[in-house]
């Protein structure tokens, strides 16, 4: 089968020469993984380093990449963003794109000629209540403008699915994300020692990240566990960024580690180094750093109300979730952690249990139902 595969982002370290991206690189693996399949796979991206439509192939994988302002893109609702994922698309043969995102990357699928599976990863609702303002408010009509367009939609998790069922639209699949297999910890890595390293892996430092909550958590962690350590990885969090800026501010630097955006392979080191992972986010469409560090067999700390992450975390076999609203809860369940290597031990090694259902090997054909399904709904062919 010909598959379109649209992306959120090129993975750089698939090319030396590709241009960076934009975002988290789960569709990249998929289409990986479908190409190993034997389906004819075209990703489909936009990039700010380029303006003018270029074209790699990548192993098995033809790679066609777009332009992308990196500027004033929602005055217009990313109308040349919507256009060049059209053009793109209507520039190739296929039997089916999956389009992941619903707003410049959906809209634009929904433009093309091609039959489109459109995936929701996140909710722009939820998203405009936490970070009101108005580029989060044209996004929320670039969703709402397509969910009312597609026909075909997947969604990532149970959460995202049940916000959509509370505008009647109940058919979406559920597709969850996945990771490569040599993402996994082999075994079930031993971690008896004290705990010693927090780790925390987010995108950025907004309120809907929470960091800000962890790092006064981890200050009454300090006081009973000496010296531990908290490592913060991702943008904004680099030396001299503004979360070590808000924490010298408060008093709440002692101890932490400003590691900064960090390459995929130093994340993976940063995991195996930990002894306790700590999501503090307050919403989750559905969690790749939770699901990334489950892989690598950590015991997770973790929101009971964050959106999807209960679900990941199968509803709390694999991780202690708590109230991440509340410093002290936080706090509370990294010290039980620490104070109990026999627990810890466990929820780590349900955590990679749990991780091992979203490998993508086994959640491939998932996909590929699908694809077959629309494509033979439009005259594609079935295979």
């Amino acid at each position: 089968m010909d598959l379109l595969y649209l992306s959120r982002m090129l993975d750089p370290s698939l090319e030396p020469t590709v241009p960076k991206g934009l975002g988290g690189s789960v569709s990249t693996s998929l289409a990986v993984e479908l190409s190993r399949n034997g389906h004819e796979v075209t990703l489909v991206t936009l990039s700010p380093d380029v303006t003018a439509p270029v074209e790699w192939r990548i192993g098995a994988v033809n790679v066609l990449v777009g332009s992308y302002r990196e500027q004033h893109r929602a005055r217009d609702a990313f109308r040349h963003e919507r256009n060049a994922v059209r053009d793109l698309l209507d520039s190739v043969d296929t039997d089916v794109v999956h389009a992941h995102w619903t707003y410049e990357f959906g809209l634009g699928a929904l433009a093309s000629r091609h039959p489109c599976l459109i995936s929701v990863h996140d909710w722009a609702p939820v998203i405009l209540r936490r970070l009101p303002d108005p580029y989060r408010l044209v996004r929320l009509l670039m969703q709402a403008h397509c969910l009312m367009k597609a026909r075909d939609l997947a969604v990532v998790s149970p959460y995202i699915g049940e916000r959509l069922g509370r505008i009647g639209r109940n058919s979406a699949h559920l597709l969850p994300n996945g990771l490569p297999s040599g993402f996994f910890a082999k075994g079930n890595p031993l971690r008896e020692s004290p705990v010693r390293r927090i780790l925390s892996v987010n995108s950025d430092f907004s309120p809907l990240k929470n960091v800000g909550t962890l790092l006064r958590a981890f200050r009454a962690v300090r006081r009973q566990l000496g010296d531990a350590e908290l490592v913060l990885v991702g943008n904004d969090f680099q030396e001299g960024g503004p979360a070590e800026s808000w924490a010298h501010a408060r008093g709440l630097a002692s101890g932490t580690v400003f590691a900064g955006p960090l390459p995929i392979e130093d994340v993976l080191t940063a995991m195996d180094r930990a002894d306790i992972f700590v999501a503090p986010t307050l919403e989750e469409s559905f969690g790749m750093t939770v699901l990334e560090s489950m892989a690598r067999g950590l015991p997770i700390v973790a929101g009971r109300s964050s959106g999807a992450v209960p679900w990941l975390l199968d509803f709390g076999t694999a991780g202690e979730l708590v109230d991440v609203r509340r410093s002290d809860e936080i706090a509370s369940a990294i010290v039980r952690m620490a104070r109990e290597p026999e627990r810890r031990l466990l929820l780590g090694g349900e955590a990679l249990r749990r991780a091992r259902r979203f490998a993508w090997p086994g959640l491939t054909h998932c996909y590929e139902a699908q694809y077959r399904r629309i494509a033979s709904a439009h005259g594609g062919r079935r295979l």
